[in-house]
């Protein structure tokens, strides 16, 4: 029996599956990952993603929100759609049998292949809303650009006077509690996981697989390159998880 044909029977004999994905399945639909050889990380300063360089640099501040302007990479007006991946995962969904996708990725791609907020956890935030540091305020990123259309190169909160920022996670910020929760929630329903696209080694992200193994329920790991959680994987399979994902659903779902 292939990898493939073991990955399939693993989760067809589940009835809900976690799926915990992370940048490894969106750059298939063409953005960046962090840490690989043509990663984030070797064009541009991680640093200019720590929350205290944020709130201290203005030009940083207008950079960022004129990124999401112009739609670059996974901005707020991106271009960039959903994969076969995505897509497959959605079909899980419209069957019943998706518990919920915990994702590290702030891309709003499981949102755009027609998932719920109910169905995501984005444990990292996302593009699609804005906030404000002080106050807590929010409003849909859409209407925070449409305030630096009219010349505010960077906004700040009506209400206090603080600054602005989309609700993304940057280093030194806390993740959303209420996110956390829903994953944990997602975690007790399922009797499965399948990781897609992560190398389950960012904190406190990774505590979601790791526990479901240490339950024990089994793990399916799709990612091109090792993992932190390969010991714990029932099946591992090397390749991209749009030439494999969608044919696993097919044998999940026949």
């Amino acid at each position: 029996m292939s990898d493939l044909e073991k990955a399939t029977d693993i989760l067809r004999a589940a009835e809900h599956i976690l799926v915990f994905t992370g940048a490894g399945i969106s750059t298939e639909s063409g953005i960046p990952d962090f840490r690989g050889p043509e990663g984030l990380w070797t064009k541009v300063d991680p640093d200019d993603f720590h929350i205290e360089r944020f709130r201290t640099n203005p030009d940083l501040r207008k950079r960022s929100w004129k990124m999401h302007l112009e739609g670059e990479l996974w901005g707020a007006r991106s271009a960039i759609r959903p994969n076969e991946g995505h897509i497959a995962i959605k079909r899980l969904a419209d069957e019943g049998r998706l518990a919920g996708v915990v994702t590290q990725n702030i891309d709003g791609l499981h949102h755009a292949s027609g998932l719920d907020d109910d169905q995501v956890a984005e444990l990292h935030g996302n593009v699609r809303e804005s906030h404000c540091l002080g106050c807590g305020r929010g409003w849909p990123t859409e209407e925070i650009l449409s305030w630096i259309e009219a010349g505010t190169e960077d906004p700040i909160c009506p209400d206090c006077g603080d600054m602005v920022k989309t609700t993304t996670v940057m280093f030194g910020e806390m993740l959303p509690e209420t996110e956390m929760r829903k994953a944990m929630l997602f975690l007790t329903l399922a009797d499965a996981v399948l990781v897609a696209g992560s190398t389950v080694s960012v904190w406190p992200a990774a505590d979601i697989v790791i526990r479901a193994a240490q339950r024990p329920i089994p793990v399916v790991i799709i990612n091109q390159g090792e993992t932190e959680a390969d010991s714990y994987a029932a099946v591992k399979l090397e390749t991209g998880i749009g030439e494999v994902l969608p044919q696993i659903v097919d044998g999940i779902l026949s």
